[in-house]
C-alpha cells in the first residue's frame, strides 16, 4: 500500500458549491474525488472501478452513435456543390462573410469538403481559392443565376 500525505489548499468561494454538490453526486467523500479529480488531470487511470466502467460505457456509447450517424466529427451529407454555394451565399447575405462561421453553418448544415472531411476556416478558405469557385458564390450572393437543369448555374 503507498504511502499519503496530507496536503491543504483552499477553493475559492464561488467554486465551494459546486465542488460540494459534485462531491455528493459521486457518491464518495472529498478526498477521494480530490484523488480522481487529479489522476484525470494528470491523466491516469481513476482508481474507482465503477467510475473507470462508467467511462468507458460512455466511450462506447458515443462511438456506437459515431457509427450509426457516421464518422464521428463528419458531416453526414457528401459534399454538394450548389448546396454548399447556397449556404455559403446565404450566410454572407446575412452579414456573415467570415470562414469560421461560413464553416460552422456548413457542417451544421451537414455538408462535408469534397474530401468527405468536416468544415473548419482554413478548408474554407482553400476551397473558396479554387478556380471559379468567388465567382459563383458572388453570383448566387447577388441573385444573378439560379440553379437550373443544364447545369449548376443558368447566367
Amino acid at each position: 500500500m503507498s504511502k499519503s500525505l496530507s496536503v491543504t489548499f483552499r477553493i475559492p468561494a464561488e467554486l465551494v458549491e459546486s465542488f460540494t454538490s459534485a462531491v455528493s453526486e459521486s457518491g464518495t467523500d472529498k478526498t477521494a474525488w480530490l484523488i480522481d479529480a487529479v489522476r484525470q488531470k494528470l491523466g491516469q487511470p481513476e482508481s474507482n472501478p465503477d467510475h473507470r466502467l462508467m467511462s468507458l460505457v460512455d466511450r462506447m456509447e458515443t462511438a456506437a452513435a459515431a457509427l450509426a450517424g457516421g464518422k464521428q466529427g463528419i458531416p453526414p451529407r457528401e459534399y454538394d456543390e450548389a448546396a454548399v454555394i447556397q449556404i455559403v451565399a446565404d450566410t454572407i447575405r446575412q452579414g456573415f462573410d467570415n470562414g469560421r462561421i461560413i464553416a460552422e453553418r456548413l457542417n451544421e448544415a451537414g455538408y462535408q469538403t469534397k474530401a468527405g472531411k468536416a468544415w473548419d476556416k482554413d478548408l474554407y478558405s482553400v476551397w473558396k481559392r479554387q478556380k471559379g469557385t468567388a465567382t459563383k458564390i458572388a453570383a448566387v450572393v447577388d441573385g444573378e443565376c439560379q440553379r437550373g437543369g443544364r447545369g449548376f448555374f443558368d447566367w
